[in-house]
């Protein structure tokens, strides 16, 4: 073989060598962070990690956007997602942090949730094309790297209020409500690491305001399991499931 055929050979060996490289690294990158993606695209997670207790008592959702399920045209919507909500391992926890929800007409789910950060949760669940929304926020603009993507939710208005202030933002939507919005968005700062004092506490103030507004459709879910916490507490989740609470359904849904 001639030198430069040599040559040649080498170069197109080295090409090939790069080209299997670069994809077997461009892989592993969509393989470790497969989130990044659409909720469309993203891999299943089925049900079977869910005890028959929950599978018979909840209703499952898939990872489709709770919008496009539960979202009532007809009528104001308010989505409110309860930051570090998620499935307990111990139904009963559950069914206590829904309890303050019961005497409303009801109806209870959960969702799969295939990313256990805030960030996800908001760019699926709150992004919209709606007339007349408005996205409440109780954080910091930094907070989830919020002011990167904030704006491109397709809200009216962005209301900002004091940082972790909940009863600043019930009165806040008991007050927009006077105004018949299509959509009212809010991610609710409870407690970082799923307290569930905290949590039942929210909930009966989010009862009283769903029942002095039987009309308005309020749609209640978890972000993710918590994670600002030990791996114990971590570990009695489920680490791809949030709970969702549908209030004033009406009789014939």
């Amino acid at each position: 073989m001639k030198m430069w055929q040599k040559v040649n050979l080498f170069l197109f060996l080295g090409v090939i060598t790069t080209c299997i490289l670069f994809v077997y690294f461009l892989g592993s990158i969509n393989i470790t962070n497969p989130f990044g993606k659409p909720w469309h695209m993203q891999p299943s997670v089925h049900e079977d990690s869910l005890s028959q207790l929950y599978k018979d008592q909840y209703q499952l959702l898939d990872k489709v956007p709770l919008r496009h399920v539960y979202f009532d045209s007809s009528r104001t919507n308010v989505f409110i997602m309860l930051n570090a909500w998620g499935v307990p391992t111990q139904e009963a926890i559950l069914k206590d942090d829904l309890k303050p929800l019961e005497s409303l007409p009801h109806q209870f789910a959960l969702h799969r949730r295939l990313s256990n950060n805030t960030q996800h949760a908001e760019r699926v669940e709150f992004k919209n094309k709606y007339e007349n929304s408005v996205l409440i926020t109780t954080s910091d603009s930094t907070l989830y790297k919020r002011s990167e993507y904030i704006h491109s939710l397709g809200f009216s208005c962005i209301v900002s209020l004091d940082r972790n202030d909940t009863d600043s933002a019930i009165q806040k939507i008991d007050s927009l409500l006077t105004q018949s919005p299509s959509f009212i968005a809010w991610t609710a700062e409870i407690s970082p690491t799923g307290n569930h004092g905290k949590i039942q506490q929210a909930m009966q103030k989010i009862a009283n305001l769903a029942k002095k507004h039987p009309d308005i459709r309020f749609v209640i879910q978890g972000t993710h399991r918590p994670v600002l916490c030990g791996a114990e507490t971590r570990n009695s989740y489920k680490s791809h499931w949030v709970p969702v609470a549908v209030l004033n359904i009406h009789s014939k849904e």
